[in-house]
């Protein structure tokens, strides 16, 4: 795949050695992936190894698809979002709580659940949409998410994906562009960091914490009445990390960011 050299910040890892505890749950680039349905994919033997997905979408489209990326180099997943038109959504996700994944990889006080993905908003739609992640409590339970719109506008969610749930984080991406997102939310307390490119964008605590079900790829269809459109909006996902890590030092969230620039890897 056609990607830029990593991203190497001195110092960095010596400063956070919580960083060297992480339980890794999964990752990947979905070059190995075959091409269609996402939910035909494994990603682990075992209990919720094959990824699942989820929602009402048109004829002849899927909710999750693996595809060529729009640059032409690679695959990645297309979201394709709901028909329907008042807070629709799509999502794909491997469950985290009871394949044990979660379990493994937080034990020893590891309670943040860090997720980090490539988002591609196509510009020019006309469907109002949102393409993100979201972090969930239990399988119907939302706890936190991290969205870009078709106008490039950047959401945080808090326990819930529809607009009344979600806050404006005053910051804009470019469209037709990949753009890094990474949540770090911590499943006990509720408290969420936010970021985009490497910025830290927001910090909230959620309502729902607790517990861990998964983390999402997600889709959202934001009009404000209902029906059903032939129109779709369309994002791409790729380059997901799922990890639990240990809650950092008081005064150690400025060298978490940079933290997410280490050894990430960005589209040419």
């Amino acid at each position: 795949m056609n990607m830029v050299s990593k991203f190497l910040v001195s110092g960095v890892v010596s400063a956070l050695p919580m960083s060297a505890s992480a339980g890794v749950i999964y990752a990947t680039d979905f070059d190995s992936y075959s091409t269609g349905n996402l939910n035909t994919n494994t990603a682990w033997s075992g209990i919720g190894g094959t990824w699942a997905t989820t929602g009402s979408v048109n004829s002849g489209q899927l909710a999750m698809s693996v595809v060529t990326t729009p640059s032409g180099s690679g695959k990645a997943v297309q979201g394709t979002t709901e028909k329907y038109l008042s807070a629709g959504r799509t999502k794909g996700y491997l469950d985290l709580a009871n394949s044990g994944k979660w379990a493994a990889a937080s034990a020893g006080g590891n309670s943040i659940l860090r997720t980090e993905l490539d988002v591609y908003v196509l510009g020019g739609q006309t469907m109002a949409s949102s393409f993100g992640l979201m972090s969930h409590k239990s399988s119907f339970e939302v706890a936190a998410g991290l969205m870009i719109s078709n106008t490039g506008q950047v959401w945080t969610s808090n326990s819930g994906y529809a607009l009344a749930n979600r806050t404006n984080t005053s910051t804009t991406v470019s469209l037709n562009a990949w753009h890094s997102l990474r949540q770090d939310w911590n499943s006990v307390t509720g408290e969420t960091l936010a970021y985009v490119d490497g910025a830290l964008v927001a910090s909230y605590t959620t309502t729902n914490k607790g517990s861990v079900f998964a983390s999402m790829l997600f889709t959202t269809s934001d009009l404000a009445s209902g029906g059903s459109t032939t129109n779709n909006g369309y994002g791409y996902f790729d380059n997901l990390s799922l990890s639990a890590v240990p809650v950092p030092a008081p005064g150690a969230v400025a060298l978490m960011g940079l933290a997410g620039l280490v050894a990430k890897r960005r589209r040419a």
